[in-house]
């Protein structure tokens, strides 16, 4: 047998390792990405919209377990006195990620001291400690969802801060 002749299984056989080693390369990425269902949140600004009060809300989760909440309440029927409501407010605070099977909920825990603000009296999403239905998305996605009284909501994750 001549050297070509050999040499050409050899270089099939490198070849067909080396596609292998990397469709697993691949596969490991997106498994690393699946672990994690809020990879996609750390880098991301979270981005809610009540469809009846308009009042919109922005929230960061990173990677540490805190998350930092900020509402834009909008127009107000009446000014604010020392406690609210403010057009814009936030909070910060502590967050988990509860899995039931592949259900998820999002439970936010504010932090001290803890002031009540408008957007919690008025029952806007992620504006208080209770746990929340989650479900993964990607930047970019955009869903509708029910807040935790039932209203529509719209919900965008958009890169960046």
């Amino acid at each position: 047998m001549t050297p070509t002749k050999l040499l050409a299984p050899c270089l099939l056989a490198l070849a067909a390792a080396g596609a292998t080693t990397h469709w697993a390369a691949a596969a490991d990425a997106k498994s690393a990405a699946t672990a994690d269902p809020l990879a996609n949140y750390y880098t991301s600004t979270l981005i809610c919209e009540d469809q009846t009060t308009k009042a919109q809300c922005r929230l960061w989760l990173n990677p540490d377990g805190k998350y930092f909440a900020f509402y834009n309440l909008g127009p107000q029927s009446k000014v604010p006195d020392i406690n609210g409501p403010f057009q814009v407010e936030g909070r910060e605070g502590t967050y988990t990620l509860r899995d039931d099977g592949g259900v998820y909920q999002l439970c936010l825990w504010v932090a001290a001291p803890r002031i009540r603000i408008g957007a919690e009296v008025a029952g806007e999403m992620y504006s208080e400690a209770a746990c929340y239905p989650f479900a993964p998305h990607k930047a970019g996605d955009a869903w509708n969802d029910k807040d935790l009284v039932g209203r529509d909501t719209k919900f965008w994750l958009m890169k960046g801060r």
